[in-house]
C-alpha cells in the first residue's frame, strides 16, 4: 500500500518537474534575443583592425566617426541561420550608398579558403574581415552568430541585433534610429520587433 502511494507521489512530482521544464523551454524560445542587453549601447564603438580576404588592411579608425553609419555583421560558416541571411546581406551591400553607409562583414574563426568558398556559394561580392582569433568578437561581446551592430555617424554603438536580419530590416531600423537619436535600448528593442514584423 505504501509502495503504491510512494509511486503515485513520485509520478506526480515527476510530472510537475516536467511541466515546469517545458514551460521554461517554451518561454525561452519565445523571447527575442535582443532583450539580452549589449553593454556597448550608447558607448564609443571598440576599435578593431585586421586583414580582409582581398588582402586589404582595415583599421576601424579609418571608418568610425567619419560621418557614416557603420554596419558590422558577424558570421561564421558553421552558423545555419547565416546561410539564409547571406543573400540578404549581399542585397543590402549592393544597394547602399557607400559614401553614407559603411558595411563590414566580419567572419569568426574560419580560414580564408572557407570564407571564399562560402562567398562563391552564396554569390557575395564584398571582402570579409577575418577575425581568426576571435579578438574582435570578444571586444564587441558577440555571443553567437549572426550578430549585427549599428554604429551611428558619431561612432556610437546604437544597437545590436542578435539573429537573422534582412536588407529591409537594416534600412528600416537604421531610419528609425536616425529619427530617434535619444531612444533607450528598451525603446529600440520594441522598435526592432515592430520593424522585423513589417520588413
Amino acid at each position: 500500500m505504501k509502495t503504491k502511494k510512494t509511486n503515485k507521489k513520485t509520478l506526480i512530482f515527476s510530472g510537475i518537474i516536467v511541466l515546469i521544464f517545458m514551460s521554461l523551454m517554451i518561454y525561452s524560445l519565445k523571447q527575442d534575443p535582443n532583450f539580452t542587453p549589449s553593454q556597448l549601447i550608447g558607448k564609443t564603438a571598440p576599435e578593431f583592425f585586421g586583414e580582409k580576404t582581398n588582402g586589404d588592411k582595415i583599421n576601424s579608425n579609418d571608418i568610425l566617426k567619419k560621418g557614416n553609419w557603420v554596419i558590422l555583421n558577424f558570421w561564421s560558416s558553421y552558423c545555419i541561420v547565416c546561410r539564409s541571411e547571406a543573400p540578404e546581406i549581399e542585397s543590402f551591400y549592393k544597394e547602399i550608398e557607400h559614401d553614407k553607409i559603411t558595411f563590414v562583414s566580419i567572419n569568426i574563426q574560419d580560414d580564408k579558403n572557407s570564407i571564399l568558398n562560402w562567398q562563391q556559394n552564396y554569390g557575395q561580392s564584398f571582402p570579409v574581415l577575418q577575425d581568426s582569433k576571435g579578438l574582435i568578437s570578444v571586444r564587441y561581446g558577440v555571443t553567437g552568430t549572426p550578430e549585427t551592430f549599428f554604429i551611428d555617424p558619431n561612432g556610437k554603438v546604437r544597437y545590436r541585433v542578435a539573429g537573422q536580419i534582412s536588407k529591409n530590416l537594416i534600412f528600416n531600423f537604421m531610419k528609425w534610429l536616425e529619427q530617434n537619436p535619444t531612444a533607450t535600448q528598451e525603446e529600440a528593442t520594441q522598435a526592432i520587433i515592430t520593424v522585423r514584423s513589417t520588413s
